[in-house]
């Protein structure tokens, strides 16, 4: 048992009596973690990708086409039965996509509530959308008139503004649901490549490919950057230290990464780039395409027509 180290992979043995502690990481680094988790697993994931899916196999062109197509429609509705239907029909492409249900909703709906809820909230009130009263909240004396807003002497929430705020949440949630289906089984560069068959012009393509690899490289510096500070860190460090580095590496990781992309910039025209982004993959139509292209269009003016009925 004395020389069992001799019997381990490590290049020396270890100390007697030696006692490793492990440090819990500050905020700083959860923080580091947590985002670059999101954008390598959410954004640059290609497990998804890989997956033998419903959508995985369609041609990303018909994928760009007809899931635009859909929300081009789902801005049309006015009926939220109608949205929903929709919205039903994304989690059934989610699931034969074979994508898991709970990472797609968490997804979709993280950011909804905090943009589209706080402009879909104020609409619920008879102050900004009169109608029927559900809900009296509070009564004044008399009428109050604040510039070109009159607000009325009970505040309530009406059915009306629960129906237009349902509406305009839902519509969010199904377009971004859309959305977030096209590039979890699409890949970026076939994205972009699609993007440019059907004529999006040139300089908006490119700055969507520079601005997804640039993300993913900044985030990478970043995390080097307070790595290779730990490393060098001895003892424990004296409270707030931590947020004072943080503040004096921003001004540094902002000029380093100009830097780097005029310096990348300028090794991709040398090497004679002229703004045209080539994927060396050719797309081939196949008969799921055909049925997916016919089944997309009848889903679209079915509901099209319910919606003007």
């Amino acid at each position: 048992m004395k020389f069992q180290w001799l019997t381990t992979t490590d290049s020396l043995p270890p100390p007697a009596n030696l006692k490793v502690t492990h440090r819990k990481g500050g905020y700083v680094e959860k923080t580091l973690k947590e985002i670059t988790s999101f954008f390598l697993n959410w954004l640059f994931s290609e497990e998804i990708i890989s997956r033998r899916g419903l959508l995985q196999s369609i041609d990303p062109r018909v994928k760009v086409l007809t899931l635009g197509l859909f929300i081009v429609a789902v801005s049309l509705y006015k009926t939220i039965f109608l949205l929903l239907g929709v919205y039903l029909f994304t989690l059934f492409l989610a699931y034969f996509s074979r994508i898991s249900l709970r990472f797609f909703l968490v997804r979709v709906w993280l950011f909804i509530p905090l943009f589209s809820g706080i402009i879909a909230v104020p609409a619920i009130f008879n102050v900004f959308v009169p109608g029927e009263p559900i809900v009296n909240l509070f009564t004044f004396k008399s009428e109050v008139i604040l510039g070109p807003l009159k607000i009325p002497e009970t505040i309530s929430i009406t059915r009306q503004g629960l129906l237009t705020a349902s509406l305009f949440v839902m519509r969010v949630a199904t377009s971004v649901s859309l959305m977030v289906l096209l590039t979890l089984t699409t890949r970026w560069c076939h994205i972009l490549k699609a993007l440019r068959v059907f004529r999006v012009p040139q300089f908006f393509t490119f700055i969507l490919a520079m601005t997804y690899r640039y993300i993913h490289l900044l985030m990478r510096q970043i995390e080097d950057i307070h790595f290779a500070r730990k490393s060098r860190t001895i003892g424990k460090e004296k409270r707030g230290s931590g947020r004072k580095w943080a503040v004096s590496q921003i001004k540094f990781v902002l000029k380093s990464s100009l830097n780097m992309g005029e310096h990348v910039y300028s090794a991709m025209v040398s090497r004679g780039f002229t703004h045209e982004l080539k994927v060396i993959e050719n797309f081939n139509l196949r008969r799921i395409d055909y049925a997916w292209i016919i089944f997309s269009v009848f889903i679209i003016a079915v509901t099209l027509v319910l919606n003007w009925l």
